[in-house]
């Protein structure tokens, strides 16, 4: 068997077709990332982290993240149940920049 290509996963790496997708992903560490949000929606998030993670404690929220990561990974399950019988996506090291031009089939 071939040896792995080292991958690099920075933000400014150049995309290798062998680095597109893949396994071996290190999981339960916590990683930055830019987001576009719609502002109405940062803003109560913001305002809900804030007030939970002074006021109630038992909220479990004690930053935007605890708010952001469960959301997120609902609505991962939901996309995977519906859209690849219910199994994770094959991984992505990086995503394509920008948005695709046009739908398939539109």
């Amino acid at each position: 068997m071939a040896p792995q290509p080292e991958l690099d996963h920075g933000e400014d790496a150049p995309l290798h077709a062998e680095q597109a997708t893949g396994r071996g992903r290190v999981t339960g560490r916590r990683v930055q990332r830019t987001v576009n949000f719609d502002q109405e929606v940062l803003d109560r998030a913001r305002a809900a982290a804030a007030h939970l993670a002074t006021h109630a404690p038992e909220a479990g929220v004690r930053s935007l993240a605890d708010i952001v990561n469960p959301a997120v990974a609902e609505r991962v399950a939901e996309l995977e149940e519906r859209f690849n019988s219910g199994q994770p996506f094959e991984p992505v090291f990086r995503l394509p920049v920008g948005r695709p031009r046009e739908w398939p089939g539109t």
